[in-house]
């Protein structure tokens, strides 16, 4: 099993209290992912996917927190204007952070080339991308405990 994997089945057993407060649907471990109400949430590598019957609803979600949240949402029939939020927020975040995971790479191979003059344009880029994709996660981590 994956660190990824096992972080989601942590996020989803500390999300399982919660939810018993807020009188929500419970997430529930299958074979195939992880079952809230009606929608699936299928991990592929990094991201997630949520699936009603055959058809994808969203694609590509960075957070589990997010990607627990939006299932849920969908899953008591509530507006998905919010969840449309969320998925929004956790986009914006997958790009900082995609973003300022190809610039600290870039980095190395300056710092490796002996460029430093590039490596320093470059540290000061993902210092900025870090920083953004910090600040989305923390929308959206906002968002997804409303």
């Amino acid at each position: 099993m994956t660190n990824i994997s096992k972080r989601l089945e942590q996020v989803v057993s500390s999300a399982q209290q919660k939810l018993i407060e807020k009188q929500q649907i419970l997430p529930i471990k299958v074979a195939e992912g992880i079952l809230v109400g009606d929608v699936l949430i299928v991990s592929e590598g990094m991201v997630k996917h949520l699936k009603y019957l055959d058809n994808y609803l969203y694609k590509e979600i960075y957070l589990n927190a997010a990607a627990i949240r939006i299932a849920n949402i969908l899953a008591v029939n509530k507006t998905s204007v919010v969840a449309d939020n969320i998925y929004r927020a956790d986009q914006e975040y997958g790009r900082w952070y995609h973003d300022s995971q190809l610039l600290r790479a870039q980095y190395q191979r300056s710092i490796n080339n002996q460029d430093h003059d590039r490596a320093d344009t470059l540290w000061a880029r993902y210092c900025e991308s870090r920083d953004r994709a910090l600040n989305a996660k923390n929308i959206v981590q906002r968002l997804a405990s409303i």
